[in-house]
């Protein structure tokens, strides 16, 4: 007979201490995206919804019989958390074997979701920027805006500018101060979003996500061949932006649907080209000239959080990281 098995605890200390870098949780997401297409995931639509304002809680789940493992991902959010002296994200997920449906690893959540959303900025950019890209505008200067340009840095050796803005004057500060010549980027913060924008070869917006949306980047702004990317929906990004793309991509079309049903959120949203799944298997939704103005949704999937999972265990099986919970 089978036994049960203990569950492994791996905390944010446990993972840092893994030396999984987003450069290489990359090939990981762009995996995860070829099996999906090929029909070997299963993943059910997101549960998200706000407590009371901007803070929110959020369920993902999904499993991959040929990865061997199924997720749960349950974190909230609350943009006022970092005054408190707390993260922004906060969560667990749980990893479990498919073949048996046992529990086998919870993990930090907000160490996951950190580095598999600036990892699946990196595959999107990979594939859709121009190569010569040497500018970046960071809104937002949280996490996120830290990890986007680690992970930009590494598919696109070309970038050697950075221009961040953040709503508190005081985190764009920060932000300058903290990435200035990191990774060989000049960063310099600009105390406006146009500003940011202007001319810049990749936008990428990562404000937290809202009940009211503050649309505020115009078409005007956007350059000629830039490449967007939003980690926070549709929450700055205008309609007229929207509608002015050549190209939209996401990686996950039926999210953008259940939000725009359940939440309100993306009706500006007319046409999506492709999901990044099938640029990658297909080349639909490509770059066609350097001329193109495209945008990418990346909403972050249960996918990319199980992929990442099970990474993260394999290595701290091999390296005996963790602490073992008795059933």
């Amino acid at each position: 007979m089978a036994t049960v098995s203990d569950v492994l605890y791996l905390n944010s200390t446990d993972l840092d201490g893994l030396g999984l870098g987003v450069a290489e949780i990359v090939p990981v997401l762009e995996a995860m995206f070829r099996l999906r297409a090929a029909g070997g995931t299963i993943m059910p639509p997101k549960i998200f919804f706000h407590r009371h304002g901007p803070p929110f809680y959020s369920s993902m789940v999904s499993a991959s019989p040929k990865l061997g493992f199924a997720g749960c991902k349950w974190q909230s959010g609350d943009p006022g958390n970092p005054a408190r002296g707390l993260p922004y994200i906060q969560g667990l997920f749980l990893l479990s074997e498919d073949d048996t449906g046992q529990p086998v690893a919870i993990m930090d959540a907000k160490w996951i979701t950190g580095n598999r959303t600036a990892a699946a900025s990196a595959l999107a950019a990979r594939h859709l920027a121009r190569k010569d890209a040497n500018s970046l505008a960071i809104l937002g200067c949280g996490l996120q805006g830290r990890k986007n340009l680690e992970a930009l840095k590494g598919v696109l050796p070309s970038l050697t500018h950075c221009r961040a803005y953040d709503i508190v004057p005081e985190r764009e500060a920060a932000f300058v101060q903290e990435m200035q010549g990191r990774w060989g980027t000049q960063v310099t913060g600009t105390g406006s979003a146009e500003r940011a924008v202007r001319g810049a070869d990749i936008i990428i917006t990562a404000g937290p996500i809202e009940q009211s949306r503050r649309a505020c980047l115009l078409p005007e702004w956007l350059a000629p061949g830039s490449l967007t990317i939003t980690l926070d929906y549709d929450s700055y990004i205008t309609d007229a932006a929207i509608a002015a793309m050549d190209l939209v991509l996401t990686d996950d079309y039926g999210q953008i649907e259940d939000a725009r049903i359940h939440e309100g959120k993306f009706t500006g949203v007319h046409r999506v080209d492709a999901e990044l799944a099938e640029l990658l298997t297909s080349g639909k939704g490509q770059r066609m000239n350097d001329a193109q103005r495209i945008l990418v949704f990346n909403l972050g999937i249960a996918l990319e959080d199980l992929a990442t999972g099970v990474e993260i265990l394999k290595r701290a099986r091999a390296r005996n990281i963790g602490t073992r919970l008795s059933p």
